[in-house]
C-alpha cells in the first residue's frame, strides 16, 4: 500500500465536561462517522475509557460500522500526570471497558495531547502491559505542545515491544507541526493539502530507510460550529477561543484529504511492524 494515503482518526473526548450546558461530543462523532460512510472510508476512533459507559451506544455504532476502536487514556489528561504505579492497571481497565462496549479487541493507544515525552517515557511499559499492540502518540520533534525531540518520524519499536505509529509532521525551522490534524491543520492557509500529505512522507525519507505513515486527526469539537464559546478549564482565554474558533475548516480539509483514505490503523499495524526498526527512547 502506498504510504502516501492517509488513515483517519477521531480522538473522542468531552472537552467541555464540567461546563454548563448539554453534551454534544457524541452527535459531532456520529458526523464524522457519516461523513466518513458517505465516502466508504473506516477510520479509527480513539475514545476515552471514562466515557465508554455513557457513549456504549456510540461505541457500538462505530464498531458495527467497520470502524476501529482505540483507547483515548483511561481519562483525558497527560501521561505525566498519572501515577506510574497504577497506570497498567488503569488502562487495562479502560481498555476492557472499551472491548466490552465495541465487541472487537481494542489493540491502539493514543495518549492525550501526544503526551509521550522524554518525561512520561516510563509508561511505555505500563502501555505494553495493559496489552496494546501499538501506539500513536509520539509527536516526533519540538511541538506546539508536547513532543518528542530526537524520535523517529518513521514508525518503530520500543524495546518493551509496543509498535509507535508517530504523528505525521512538517519540520518549519525547530518546529515539528501536526499540520494533517487539529487545530493547527484549522489555522493553516486553504494550501494544496495533497502536496501537504507529499511533503510530510517526502520529509521523513532517509531517516529510517522508510517514509512516514501518514493519518490525519481530528476531535469531536474540530467539527462543531454551533458551540457556544466557553473558556475551558485550565486553559487561558486565548487557547480557548483557539480552540473555539474556525472549526468550518476541518472538514474542507478532510475532503481533500479523503481522495487517497487509508485503512484503519491497527489494519496497518502488521505491514508498518514488519518494516520497523527499534529504538530505544
Amino acid at each position: 500500500m502506498p504510504t502516501r494515503t492517509i488513515s483517519f482518526t477521531v480522538d473522542v473526548e468531552d472537552h467541555h465536561a464540567g461546563l454548563a450546558g448539554p453534551q454534544r461530543y457524541q452527535a459531532a462523532t456520529r458526523r464524522l462517522a457519516d461523513f466518513l460512510a458517505a465516502r466508504g472510508i473506516r477510520g479509527t476512533f480513539f475514545v476515552v475509557g471514562d466515557l465508554a459507559g455513557e457513549a456504549a451506544g456510540l461505541i457500538r455504532a462505530l464498531a458495527a460500522a467497520g470502524h476501529e476502536i482505540g483507547c483515548h487514556g483511561a481519562h483525558h489528561r497527560p501521561l505525566a500526570a498519572e501515577d506510574p504505579a497504577r497506570l497498567g492497571q488503569a488502562l487495562a481497565a479502560a481498555k476492557a471497558r472499551l472491548e466490552q462496549a465495541a465487541g472487537q479487541p481494542v489493540a491502539g493507544f493514543r495518549a492525550p495531547y501526544f503526551s509521550l515525552t522524554p518525561a512520561s517515557r516510563w509508561a511505555v511499559g505500563a502501555l505494553a502491559a495493559a496489552g496494546f499492540t501499538y501506539s500513536s502518540s509520539v509527536l516526533p520533534g519540538r511541538g506546539p505542545g508536547h513532543g518528542f525531540p530526537g524520535a523517529p518520524r518513521t514508525p518503530f519499536l520500543w524495546p518493551e515491544g509496543l509498535l509507535e505509529i508517530p504523528c505525521p509532521v512538517l519540520r518549519l525551522g525547530p518546529f515539528a507541526l501536526p499540520v494533517l490534524g487539529g487545530t493547527t491543520m484549522r489555522y493553516l492557509p486553504p494550501w494544496d493539502f495533497a502536496w501537504m500529505r507529499r511533503a510530510v512522507a517526502r520529509q521523513g525519507v532517509g531517516e529510517r530507510g522508510s517514509e512516514p505513515a501518514l493519518w490525519t486527526y481530528c476531535h469531536p469539537y474540530d467539527i462543531d460550529t454551533g458551540e457556544p464559546f466557553a473558556r475551558l478549564p485550565g486553559l487561558s482565554l486565548a487557547s480557548s477561543v483557539a480552540l473555539w474558533a474556525n472549526r468550518g475548516a476541518t472538514l474542507r480539509r478532510w475532503r481533500t484529504l479523503a481522495q487517497n483514505p487509508a485503512p484503519p490503523l491497527a489494519e496497518r499495524a502488521g505491514t508498518l511492524r514488519a518494516a520497523a526498526a527499534p529504538w530505544p527512547g
